[in-house]
C-alpha cells in the first residue's frame, strides 16, 4: 500500500511538474495594431501552429490619431512595462515616424534576422521600413501595395468605343492623354459620369512619382512633379471633369456602386478591400466573391465591370509594417526574442503562410517568391475584373516604386500642401505663388527645426 501511495505521489508531482513546466513554456506576446486585419490573419494562420505563444491583441482606430496617440503616451512612459506592446504595426502615414525613432527595434541586430531570410522580401516595401537616420531594418511587410487604375468597362465602350484593357491603357498612357480621355467620357456621358471623383484621387500617382521627398537634410523640397499635378488638378475642376468629392466620402464610395464615376486610382488592397466591398448597395466587406456577386445582381451594383490597367504611371500607396518595441526586445530572455522574431518572420517572410493567405485573399503580398510562384501558375484570375489577373498587373509594378522618398513629415506635410495649395489653386482663390507662400509659412510655423526657403 505504501509502495502505491509513494507511486501515485510520484506521478501528482510528476503531473505537476510537467504541467508547471509547460506553463513556463507558454510566451505572450502583446501585439498593438488600428485595424482588426492581422487578428483574422492570427486567429486564421498562425495560432494553431503556435500553441505555445498566447497573443494579447489590442486595436486603437486610427481616427483622430487614437493609434499614433495611444502608442506615444505608453512608449514615453515607460516602453518597457508590463502593457506595452511587444509587437505593433505602422501604417503608411506613419511608418516613417517610428522607424526612425529609438523605440522600434533593429530586425537584423536585435532580432537576428539574416540577409538570406530577407533576399525575398520586396525591396520598396524593405526600404520604406528602413531608418532614415541610422540606415538599420526596423519593421516588415506581408503586403505590398502597388497601384493600378480600375475603370468601368461597360462605360468605357459605351462612351469611348474602347472593348480591352489594351486600348484603354492606350488612352491613358500619360497625363495628356488621361486628361483628353476626362473630357470625352464628361461629353459623351452629357457630364453624368465623371473621370475621378476628386483630385485627391491622382494625388499618390503624383506623389509617388517624386524624386526628392518632402524634407532632404533638414530643408523643404517641393519637387517639381507636384507642380505638374497642381495644373491637372486646376484643370480637372475648372472643366467640371470630377464630382469634386473626396476619398472616403459618400461620394466617392457612391462612385463604386453606380454609374457616376469612370475610375479609381487604387493599390492592391484598395482592390480588394475598398472597390469590392462598395460595389453595390447592400455589399460589404464580410461576403465572399459569390455574395457580392449576387448582392449586385440584384440591386443594380457593378460586380465584373471593373478592369484593371496600369494607367499613366506606376505608383504605390499604403501599406502595413510589423515592428518591435526596442525596450520589449532588450529585456527580453532568448526563448521570448526568438517568438517575436518569428512572430514577425511569420508573417512577413514565410512562404508556408503567405502562399496560403495569398491565394485565399488576393492580396498581393511583399515577398518576391510567392509573387513568382503564383504568376508562375498561371496568376489569379479574378471574376470581379471580368477573369482579369490582377496579380500580373500589380507585379509588373511591385518593383518599381522608390521608398526613399517617405520621410516622418509625410502625414502632415501632405495635408498641408492640399489645405494651403490643391484647394484655394484649384477652387481659383489664390494663384499658385500666393497657395505656395501660404504653404511654405505655414510649415515653417509648425516645423522650426526645418529650413524653408
Amino acid at each position: 500500500m505504501k509502495k502505491i501511495l509513494a507511486l501515485v505521489l510520484a506521478l501528482m508531482l510528476l503531473v505537476g511538474c510537467m504541467s508547471f513546466a509547460a506553463a513556463e513554456d507558454t510566451i505572450t506576446l502583446n501585439v498593438w495594431s488600428f485595424t482588426n486585419e492581422l487578428e483574422g490573419m492570427i486567429n486564421d494562420y498562425y495560432a494553431a501552429s503556435h500553441p505555445n505563444v498566447k497573443i494579447n491583441y489590442t486595436i486603437y482606430p486610427t481616427d483622430g490619431g487614437a493609434y499614433t496617440s495611444a502608442v506615444d503616451t505608453l512608449m514615453a512612459a515607460d516602453a518597457a512595462s508590463e502593457e506595452a506592446p511587444d509587437i505593433f504595426t505602422l501604417e503608411a502615414a506613419f511608418v516613417k515616424k517610428y522607424v526612425n525613432s529609438d523605440w522600434t527595434a533593429d530586425l537584423i541586430g536585435d532580432l537576428g534576422f539574416t540577409e538570406e531570410e530577407l533576399a525575398s522580401a520586396i525591396p520598396v516595401m524593405r526600404q520604406i521600413g528602413t531608418s532614415n537616420v541610422n540606415g538599420k531594418l526596423k519593421g516588415l511587410s506581408w503586403q505590398a501595395t502597388p497601384g493600378a487604375l480600375m475603370y468601368r468597362a461597360d462605360l468605357a465602350e459605351k462612351y469611348l468605343g474602347v472593348t480591352s484593357p489594351e486600348e484603354m491603357q492606350a488612352l491613358v498612357a500619360d497625363w495628356d492623354l488621361f486628361l483628353e480621355t476626362a473630357a470625352k467620357v464628361n461629353e459623351a456621358s452629357e457630364g453624368a459620369t465623371k473621370m475621378v471623383v476628386g483630385d485627391g484621387d491622382i494625388w499618390n500617382a503624383f506623389n509617388f512619382g517624386r524624386t526628392q521627398g518632402w524634407v532632404v537634410d533638414g530643408k523643404l523640397v517641393i519637387d517639381d512633379v507636384l507642380y505638374d499635378f497642381e495644373d491637372l488638378a486646376k484643370t480637372l475642376y475648372e472643366d467640371d471633369l470630377t464630382n469634386k468629392g473626396a476619398a472616403w466620402s459618400e461620394v466617392w464610395f457612391q462612385g463604386m456602386k453606380t454609374d457616376s464615376t469612370f475610375c479609381f486610382f487604387l493599390p492592391t488592397w484598395g482592390l480588394h478591400y475598398t472597390l469590392k466591398p462598395n460595389c453595390g448597395l447592400t455589399t460589404n466587406d464580410t461576403m465572399n466573391d459569390e455574395e457580392l456577386k449576387a448582392a449586385c445582381e440584384a440591386d443594380g451594383g457593378t460586380y465584373g465591370l471593373w478592369r484593371m490597367i496600369a494607367g499613366p504611371v506606376g505608383y504605390s500607396w499604403g501599406g502595413t509594417w510589423i515592428g518591435a518595441n526596442a525596450a520589449k526586445v532588450a529585456a527580453a530572455d532568448d526563448a521570448k526574442k526568438a517568438a517575436i522574431k518569428d512572430f514577425i518572420a511569420f508573417f512577413t517572410l514565410s512562404e508556408d503562410f503567405l502562399y496560403p493567405y495569398a491565394k485565399a485573399s488576393g492580396d498581393f503580398v511583399g515577398n518576391n517568391a510567392v509573387v513568382e510562384k503564383i504568376l508562375a501558375e498561371g496568376g489569379t484570375p479574378n471574376p470581379f475584373l471580368g477573369g482579369q489577373d490582377h496579380y500580373t498587373i500589380f507585379a509588373e509594378a511591385a518593383n518599381l516604386a522608390n521608398g526613399s522618398i517617405m520621410t516622418d513629415y509625410d502625414e502632415k506635410m501632405n495635408s498641408l500642401w492640399s489645405d494651403h495649395v490643391t484647394t484655394p489653386y484649384a477652387k481659383g482663390e489664390a494663384d499658385l505663388d500666393t497657395a505656395i507662400a501660404n504653404f511654405k509659412a505655414e510649415v515653417a510655423a509648425q516645423f522650426p527645426e526645418l529650413v524653408v526657403e
